[in-house]
């Protein structure tokens, strides 16, 4: 999988992976800001994204989409989490 744009994001993704948890979609897409969509197997493992100002987390918990993501609107691109 291409690394992501953001820095940060890039940090909390591998931090997610290392801790377990894998990826089970992160393709590109055009859905309003959105650029890329980056969905991992389950909910977060790490709270990585804390250390990150840049960062925004949201607490979706839609069983029709995810349980959590993590975004960095400067890039579009954002790291969910199924439940």
């Amino acid at each position: 999988m291409k690394p992501l744009e953001s820095a940060p994001l890039q940090r909390f993704l591998e931090a997610e992976l290392s801790a377990g948890n894998c990826v089970v979609d992160g393709g590109a897409l055009e859905w309003g800001k959105l650029r890329r969509l980056v969905i991992l197997a389950g909910p977060f493992v790490s709270r990585a994204w804390e250390r990150e100002a840049i960062l925004i987390f949201r607490e979706i918990n839609d069983p029709h989409y995810w349980k959590a993501e993590v975004e960095d609107s400067s890039t579009g691109e954002v790291v969910a989490c199924r439940f």
